[in-house]
């Protein structure tokens, strides 16, 4: 099971958000206005950032997860985004061993037999020869290439909330592939434990788009998930017009209860 967990923070990371835009605005020192701001003014001036598209104070608060149990395929794509830092278990230093070997099994492929069969055998020969390799004296950073995309790997991941809201505007999305869809919304889950001032505001890219274009008070996901708020964009950058674009939302966030309702890992 693919396991994200926040493990560190910045503490009162909204309230530096907050702080940090009025810094932009007002001649007064960063001390006074971080005395004097209230939890109320907080939430005004994250808005404001949205309504001004000014979202460089949101730099400023910074996030450590630990990701767990996800495939390599998984881990290349989130590796991608660039503006972050990671640390990833090694294949080259730390041989897979029968013990902690396991691969994730995509859930389209388990629920077909033949394929399920398939993918079963390809992993185990796969398997069967990084042995063979490594019993040759074979060095593991050589064996390992012999390897699938399917195997499992752990990483610990940073990112500030500028990124995090970018990286959630890519990988929230439908269009995403399915792994690295779960990461992203069990990341935001994990978010707005901590910070929901600031990631209620976050999520597909047609919502980040909306607040930074909409007139008004921007909106969050579960505003158009519970029907609460409309669109006023007329499309998503995915071309999907506006009228279907909860339904769509909806099922990009429908990932999390699959894979949590269905066996998808495979451990050898």
């Amino acid at each position: 099971m693919i396991k994200v967990k926040l493990i560190r923070y910045t503490p009162e990371g909204e309230k530096l958000v907050a702080v940090a835009a009025k810094q932009s605005l007002s001649r007064k020192p960063f001390e006074y206005q971080w005395e004097k701001m209230s939890d109320k003014e907080v939430e005004v001036w994250i808005k404001e950032t949205l309504k001004r598209n000014h979202l460089s104070p949101w730099e400023h608060s910074v996030y450590t997860f630990v990701i767990e149990g996800i495939s390599r395929a998984c881990s290349h794509q989130l590796v991608r985004h660039r503006i972050a830092s990671y640390t990833q278990l090694s294949q080259r230093f730390a041989k897979m061993i029968k013990e902690y070997f396991s691969v994730v099994k995509p859930p389209r492929i388990s629920e077909n037999s033949e394929a399920s069969e398939i993918f079963d055998e390809a992993v185990s020969k796969a398997y069967e020869a990084y042995v063979k390799l490594l019993d040759l004296r074979i060095p593991p950073e050589d064996a390992r290439y012999v390897l699938p995309q399917a195997v499992t790997t752990k990483i610990v991941v940073t990112m500030n909330a500028r990124e995090l809201r970018h990286f959630f505007g890519l990988r929230t999305c439908l269009k995403a592939q399915w792994e690295i869809r779960y990461v992203a919304w069990k990341m935001r889950e994990e978010l707005l434990k901590v910070h929901p001032l600031l990631f209620k505001w976050t999520g597909p890219r047609c919502i980040n788009i909306e607040n930074v274009t909409r007139k008004g008070e921007p909106i969050t996901v579960e505003d158009i998930l519970s029907n609460k708020a409309m669109l006023t964009i007329e499309r998503c950058p995915e071309n999907i017009v506006a009228r279907n674009i909860p339904r769509c939302i909806k099922s990009a966030l429908s990932i999390v209860s699959i894979l949590e309702n269905r066996a998808y890992n495979v451990v050898d």
